[in-house]
């Protein structure tokens, strides 16, 4: 995964991703199948990944897991543009669209 920093500063051997792939991305944050994602969800569906690296995480730092954690906050609330702490559809797929490339295969 890429993150842009210019609206079209696509580089070669990278592309958006397609609206299929943002809706499947979004459901697997989306446990409760609200078709919202609450920060709960959002933090829990990241804290589970991080977890499961714990070995770097301690060779980063002692606080690297909390500092993980505040990162996944302000990224959340960065995806809620309304503030209504919950990210629905529109407001991933956005945010998505407008900031992450993936590599082709």
């Amino acid at each position: 995964m890429f993150i842009i920093t210019k609206k079209d500063d696509i580089p070669n051997g990278f592309r958006r991703l397609t609206d299929e792939e943002i809706a499947k991305d979004f459901l697997t944050y989306d446990t409760d199948k609200s078709y919202t994602i609450t920060k709960n969800e959002w933090m829990a569906s990241f804290i589970k990944l991080l977890l499961n690296d714990i070995k770097s995480l301690d060779k980063e730092s002692p606080d690297a897991l909390m500092i993980k954690i505040q990162e996944l906050s302000d990224e959340f609330d960065r995806y809620d543009v309304d503030n209504n702490k919950e990210i629905d559809y529109l407001e991933y797929k956005n945010f998505i669209m407008h900031n992450l490339l993936v590599e082709e295969i």
